[in-house]
């Protein structure tokens, strides 16, 4: 009988063993380089820059940016942030047609996204990341901008403007596509503490196969666009740059006071910054509903809704969108 108990149990492990090897096989993606990244990824108007930003405690972080500086020096800057998952290259559509309009538009990889690095404490906020704009700005000795932004990029622009404006820069007009509205940061519960072990964190960020990625981007597109597959494949291989993938389990965030982030907003209205608000109405991750409260914030801003697009109108449908933010613009 204890060799039959013995027996079921050899088998119960060798079933369990080649599960998890088969998920490993078909899950388990490796890093790529970042000089095989920057062999498609580093364009001619590709450039790093080594920063530091302040901490809350008012501690210096170290941070390599990726950025793209696109158009004459001397014309008016457009600066443009990216989205959870993105990087600059999101916006290039865009920014072909802005230089042919004379503007000057800079297109900037966010830490932990694209071609940039990450901060070593592995802590993210709206705040260091408008830290990082300016400290780019600052040694490309821009002062005057517009800026904007998408999704996690659009909360950056309007940190930025609402902390920097009239301080250290003239923003002279804040684009805001599907953007966060201002929030306290989730708190992790205790259930995802294993995950943010580095060892723990390096394996399980790494289980991201393309089908997988695929289904989340479709998802987040509207019923009138269609994701391409050059698309994909920049999304799929900018975050398989190492530490771009571990960054998302493993990450924190600042505990970044709602009632501030609400003053910030209030200050844009106050200093009577025009606002574009361009959304997809069929936005599966931050519902077109949104707008509403931005609207009760910021009431003077223009608000373009598009029909049948989703969470990256920008992406989805570059020219309709291009002319509209270059009308708003030229106003």
């Amino acid at each position: 009988m204890k060799h039959k108990i013995i027996k079921v149990i050899k088998i119960i492990m060798i079933i369990i063993v080649s599960f998890i090897a088969l998920l490993f096989v078909l899950f388990f993606r490796p890093n790529l380089s970042i000089e095989r990244l920057e062999n498609t990824y580093f364009t001619e108007h590709s450039s790093y820059i080594d920063i530091t930003v302040p901490s809350l405690d008012n501690e210096e972080l170290d941070i390599r940016l990726h950025y793209q500086d696109l158009g004459n020096p001397t014309n008016e800057v457009v600066v443009l942030l990216h989205g959870a998952f993105a990087s600059s290259h999101t916006f290039i559509p865009w920014a072909e047609k802005l230089i042919e309009e004379n503007y000057r538009v800079i297109l900037i990889d966010l830490p932990y996204h694209g071609l940039s690095g990450g901060f070593s404490d592995h802590v993210t906020s709206l705040r260091r990341s408008s830290y990082a704009v300016k400290a780019l700005l600052d040694s490309l000795e821009i002062a005057s901008l517009y800026i904007g932004g998408n999704s996690m990029g659009g909360g950056v622009s309007w940190y930025f403007t609402g902390a920097f404006h009239d301080v250290y820069f003239d923003v002279k007009g804040l684009i805001l596509i599907d953007s966060i509205y201002p929030s306290t940061p989730s708190q992790r519960t205790d259930q995802f503490a294993l995950l943010r072990h580095p060892v723990i964190s390096n394996i399980a960020s790494r289980m991201t196969p393309r089908f997988l990625l695929k289904s989340i981007l479709e998802g987040i597109y509207g019923s009138a666009s269609t994701l391409e597959k050059e698309t994909l494949d920049r999304y799929y291989n900018l975050l398989r740059k190492e530490g771009n993938r571990q960054a998302i389990l493993r990450n924190t965030s600042e505990l970044l006071i709602f009632e501030d982030l609400l003053d910030l907003l209030a200050n844009i209205h106050e200093d009577d910054i025009p606002v574009l608000i361009m959304w997809g109405e069929e936005d599966s991750w931050i519902p077109v509903d949104t707008v509403l409260l931005f609207e009760d914030v910021l009431p003077e801003a223009v608000i373009i809704i598009y029909e049948g697009l989703g969470h990256v109108p920008m992406e989805e449908n570059p020219l309709l969108t291009v002319e509209n933010l270059i009308m708003f613009l030229n106003e």
